[in-house]
């Protein structure tokens, strides 16, 4: 599988994170992964065939060409590729959907709409001008341009944005009373407006986070030991990981093999 990525511009990171587009002919073979709670938000772009996905046990339905994917609280979807795979991925910061359109993100936990649905006209052209790039650069470069246009109507970044963002990279090794004493809210505040502008609790945010990181941890490094990431991400001990995984994956540590080792992880 042929994968490019890249950072944004630096003034663009308050809301988007990286660019991703992943290429591969699979022919008539299936490539399969199940999609555990993670934190994310993307916005994934089809340049060849959509992908198939199951949601809850039910039957397979395509993509839409232009979608949204909003954060995951449990095992929900199972995702099927075969022929011609071509996607790029944009994916946002924690409140980088709030701040270009004002989504309540409450709205968009364990959901997968059309881009439409979420960003109106804009998305369409978003759309057109990612198919017409040529090549890999220019696509980034026209999301810069649609970013760039959409901010201009946005006001500036803010406390949750900042906080988010921070518990993004400690990887959700935090106190929740801490954030909310570096804030400059009360506590109900600062939970309210968190939940509308990156979808979930705090609480919940950061153990989706931790959740993820394990399991990029073990992709990275399969014969690596579920104890030693376990240990390194501050799980309180290894059954209170087991029940993550549980709540998160649906199964035991153990039983994360088969498809799994095909999740893709935002790069």
């Amino acid at each position: 599988m042929d994968i490019k990525r890249a950072l944004p511009h630096p003034k663009l990171r308050g809301v988007l994170r990286s660019f991703e587009e992943r290429r591969v002919e699979l022919g008539s073979a299936v490539l399969a992964w199940p999609v555990a709670a993670r934190p994310h938000q993307i916005l994934d772009i089809h340049l060849a065939e959509p992908y198939r996905v199951r949601i809850d046990g039910g039957q397979l339905s395509t993509t839409p060409d232009v979608g949204v994917v909003g954060p995951q609280t449990y095992r929900r979807a199972h995702v099927c590729l075969s022929g011609s795979v071509h996607v790029f991925n944009i994916l946002f910061q924690p409140t980088g959907l709030n701040r270009l359109v004002g989504i309540d993100m409450t709205t968009l936990v364990n959901q997968d709409p059309a881009a439409s649905d979420v960003l109106g006209k804009s998305a369409t052209s978003l759309g057109d001008a990612v198919r017409m790039a040529p090549d890999f650069d220019l696509r980034v470069a026209a999301v810069e341009r649609w970013v760039e246009a959409m901010l201009e109507k946005r006001g500036p970044d803010c406390t949750i944005a900042a906080t988010s963002r921070r518990m993004i990279a400690v990887r959700g090794r935090t106190r929740i009373e801490d954030l909310v004493a570096n804030s400059g809210l009360s506590t109900s505040q600062f939970q309210r407006r968190f939940a509308t502008q990156v979808g979930m609790t705090p609480k919940l945010f950061a153990r989706t986070i931790r959740f993820d990181r394990a399991l990029v941890a073990r992709r990275d490094a399969p014969n690596r030991s579920w104890t030693d990431i376990v240990h390194e991400l501050g799980y309180f001990d290894q059954a209170h990981f087991i029940r993550e995984c549980h709540a998160f994956a649906g199964l035991p540590p153990s039983s994360l093999i088969g498809d799994w080792d095909n999740v893709f992880f935002p790069g």
